[in-house]
């Protein structure tokens, strides 16, 4: 086809086409806070700025520091660190720097840092034509008048991002440390006291460490943070501040909306759409959702070695390419095509013409399967395998997302036979699939979406599934990964297992969330830690004692309250104003309002640190709490809640670790 083939040679040139290094500057500041665990707030700006950090693509390191007479004279050997007598002039010289870049980049700096440096700048008496941001307090984000402003925070906490980009490298992307940590292998300066209490070279370097941070988010792996977003701008044809402040549905509206202006295509009525395109067959079966989603076969419980797990390479793409899935395929108003059944259901599809969503999501599928994740894995040349390994990455955003937005009620395009034929089909090729596996005699031990788990199976007959898979269901089958043993408690979504180059995969491990406290975090880590030790079945129970042995000590560390006060603190953001909770009041609120008794402001954005205790109100501010006071009690809850899914996959629980004790 001569009108496909033209299309497919526009998105190879724009794959191929370079892409530049953009000169930039990242930004982060420091404000006089009287509070410690209050972030002032921007459109008030009370505290003066006393620190301006700038790292550039152009070999700027500079610190911008506010002489305080509390600290004394400034010394006078600080390289690239630069005094100020008046807060007024360290602002002009940060905007007149800020100025030679055509790039900002910071992390949150939509909410704080610009807003902040705005606001203070008009405090301070600065006429408007010298401050070059613009902000008001009615809009999530701030634009600086001559440049594009990239705030990190609102990339990285895209879950697109996070899952398909960067592989769950990091868990939620809310704070700078957290990434960094992850992505660069080093975090913030660590500070034992309050930002105004720090010394000029404390504060020089721990302010200065940030936006050395910032700015290596996007130069490391040879600037692959800023090729992703410039690659995927061009893939969605949004510019670079609405793409990275928008999820993938928008991304994926924009890329639509362009090909139908392309092709002289009217974008239909939302209204129109949903009138004639809003009936499912199936029932969900979690809450909320409006149509039966992925199968997940039980798990048979118990530990196996020797476990290859095959996925589908990109099975909900590949469906809807295979089957033309596309808003005005499904249930299409030829009556010729009804017969064209999608299997289970009484959706149909069109057969006398290529749906849209089908051919783009075919050919960015066909493109990163093809092409593009071949060549970034056998291109001897490192810039051209980093250019292929960033376009593959940008392809599997897009692809792996695309198929649910015709599910999502806020999509414009929102058509739920399009999302419910994708997932039936998933399910019918994992059914078949699995059936093939045990034609074969290869046990299956679980399989959950797109992936089975497969128990020591031959290679000749591995072989012969994968290829029977790509003959006769046209869709590729791969090895995913290969353990040395999984361990499965009998739940859906709960094992753990150690990969053939000693990496642990625990499914389902509580512990990691921001908000819990250090020493489960720490708790967490050491099992861990432990699991990778297991390569058989008798080190695989040497393990499991020794597991139950560190789960006893925190136990007994607990019972005798020696675990310190601060590693049992959770800390939790107010969200919205102490007066709004009436109805219930959540533990950190109780905390805020003790300390609010006390004569201490709480408003929103304060992040609440709390100990549970006895009596009272149950919790209590860490600030007003005695280690006596804490309850060991709720928080052997927290440690059954972190160690159970893991304990049970490895046959043991954590009522077995604590028999014969008994709390204090």
């Amino acid at each position: 086809d001569p009108v496909l083939l033209a299309r497919a040679l526009e998105w190879a040139k724009l794959f191929q086409a370079r892409i530049p290094s953009l000169k930039r500057v990242a930004v982060d500041i420091e404000v006089y806070s009287p509070e410690p665990n209050r972030i002032p707030r921007p459109e008030e700006a009370p505290y003066p700025v006393i620190a301006v950090s700038l790292r550039s693509s152009d070999g700027l390191k500079k610190v911008l520091l506010l002489k305080r007479p509390e600290l004394g004279e400034p010394p006078t050997n600080m390289e690239g660190v630069e005094f100020f007598d008046t807060e007024i002039e360290l602002l002009r010289e940060s905007f007149r720097v800020i100025r030679r870049y055509p790039l900002i980049v910071t992390f949150n700096g939509d909410n704080f840092d610009l807003p902040y440096l705005r606001s203070r700048a008009f405090k301070l008496g600065m006429p408007e034509d010298e401050v070059p941001i613009e902000w008001s307090p009615n809009t999530d984000h701030a634009r600086v008048k001559h440049a594009v402003h990239l705030d990190l925070y609102k990339f990285f906490t895209n879950r697109s991002m996070r899952v398909y980009a960067f592989s769950g490298k990091y868990r939620e992307g809310r704070t700078l440390d957290e990434i960094s940590v992850a992505l660069l292998g080093e975090g913030k300066v660590q500070i034992d006291r309050p930002i105004p209490e720090l010394s000029y070279e404390e504060l020089a370097e721990y302010s200065g460490r940030d936006a050395e941070l910032t700015y290596r988010l996007t130069e490391f792996n040879d600037e692959l943070v800023l090729k992703l977003i410039l690659l995927m701008m061009r893939i969605s044809k949004l510019g670079i501040e609405d793409l990275t402040r928008h999820n993938i549905s928008a991304w994926i509206r924009s890329l639509l909306y362009f090909e139908h202006r392309r092709r002289g295509y009217l974008i239909p009525n939302e209204e129109d759409l949903r009138s004639l395109k809003s009936r499912t067959d199936t029932r969900a079966l979690i809450k909320g959702k409006k149509y039966m989603g992925a199968v997940v076969i039980d798990p048979l419980p118990g530990t196996f070695f020797n476990v290859i797990v095959v996925d589908f390479a990109s099975l909900y793409p590949s469906v809807v390419k295979r089957w033309n899935l596309s808003y005005e395929t499904v249930r299409c108003s030829h009556e010729e095509c009804r017969s064209n059944r999608i299997p289970g259901l009484s959706h149909w599809v069109c057969r006398k013409r290529r749906g849209l969503m089908s051919e783009v999501v075919g050919f960015l599928r066909d493109f990163r399967v093809y092409i593009y994740k071949r060549l970034a894995r056998e291109e001897a040349d490192p810039v051209r395998r980093s250019q292929y390994d960033v376009v593959q990455s940008a392809l599997k955003v897009f692809i792996n997302a695309s198929y649910g937005v015709f599910g999502a009620e806020t999509f414009p395009l929102y058509c739920p036979p399009v999302a419910e034929a994708t997932t039936a089909l998933g399910r019918y090729l994992l059914t078949l699939t699995l059936k093939k596996a045990l034609d074969l005699e290869i046990p299956v031990l679980y399989g959950d979406t797109d992936s089975l788990f497969l128990w020591n199976p031959p290679r000749e007959k591995l072989k012969e599934l994968i290829e029977w898979v790509s003959q006769e269901l046209q869709i590729d089958l791969d090895v995913d990964k290969e353990y040395k043993w999984v361990a499965f408690s009998g739940r859906k979504k709960n094992y753990v297992g150690v990969l053939r180059d000693g990496r642990v995969d625990a499914k389902g491990i509580i512990g990691k969330k921001r908000n819990t406290p250090e020493f489960i975090k720490k708790l967490v880590a050491d099992v861990i830690g432990l699991l990778k030790k297991a390569d058989n079945v008798e080190s695989l129970e040497e393990v499991t004692g020794e597991i139950k042995k560190v789960a006893l000590d925190y136990y007994e560390m607990l019972r005798s309250r020696r675990i310190p006060l601060d590693e049992l603190v959770f800390r939790v953001a107010i969200t919205k104003p102490l007066a709004s909770y009436v109805k219930s009041t959540p533990q950190h609120v109780k905390a805020a309002r003790q300390l609010q008794r006390l004569g201490r402001r709480v408003e929103v954005g304060d992040v609440i640190s709390f100990v549970k205790v006895r009596g009272g109100d149950g919790v209590k501010a860490v600030q007003l709490a005695r280690i006596d006071e804490v309850d060991p009690e709720k928080y052997v809850e927290h440690v059954r809640t972190a160690l159970e899914q893991i304990l049970e996959a490895l046959g043991t629980s954590f009522e077995e670790i604590l028999a014969g004790t008994q709390l204090m």
